[in-house]
């Protein structure tokens, strides 16, 4: 998804705002929504903690909307709970990790936009060489999985946008951008 504001980044902060009652919804990238100054948080306000964090985003009443499974993960070695967990955002001890690692799957790709890894962001003084390189290489991963998932046209259509992208990097590396 593109920046609403400025339309020319990806956006990667969701900005919700309830003004008279309605709720708004905006799509920013990073520059804009550092920008923004109509976003606004009451200074007066404790820092938010990831425990509170983590219970708004999984709430331990309604069982219907968290991913917590029915069954109760407890960790064998400290016999912590994943809704301890939550309650406390943090874990017993370190088999915690491996006991809850199917729900930590979820938090992580709510985290980061679908993916269970974060691979950063591309600094801006490294030129668009780089930043060419990563895009080619997620198509290539979006590639693959529409090939398996037997999607031709939409293969056909990203292999197109890695050759344009390959065309692109081998012109920047001619003028040493």
């Amino acid at each position: 998804m593109i920046c609403n504001q400025c339309g020319e980044r990806p956006a990667s902060v969701l900005v919700k705002q309830k003004i008279n009652g309605q709720l708004i919804e905006r799509q920013l990238c990073h520059v804009c929504a550092a920008e923004n100054h109509n976003i606004s948080l009451a200074f007066e306000q404790d820092p938010l903690a990831i425990h509170q964090l983590l219970s708004n985003w999984f709430p331990t009443q309604s069982p219907s909307v968290s991913p917590v499974k029915e069954e109760v993960s407890v960790c064998p070695s400290c016999g912590f709970t994943f809704n301890d967990f939550l309650k406390l955002g943090k874990f017993g001890c370190n088999t915690c990790y491996e006991a809850f690692e199917s729900n930590l799957e979820e938090i992580f790709k709510r985290l980061h936009n679908g993916n269970k890894e974060h691979t950063g962001k591309i600094p801006a003084s490294y030129g668009s060489t780089l930043k060419l390189k990563k895009e080619i290489e997620e198509l290539r991963k979006q590639l693959k999985a529409s090939i398996e998932s037997e999607e031709f046209e939409e293969a056909a259509r990203l292999r197109d946008q890695v050759r344009e992208l390959n065309k692109e990097l081998e012109g920047s590396a001619n003028y040493g951008d």
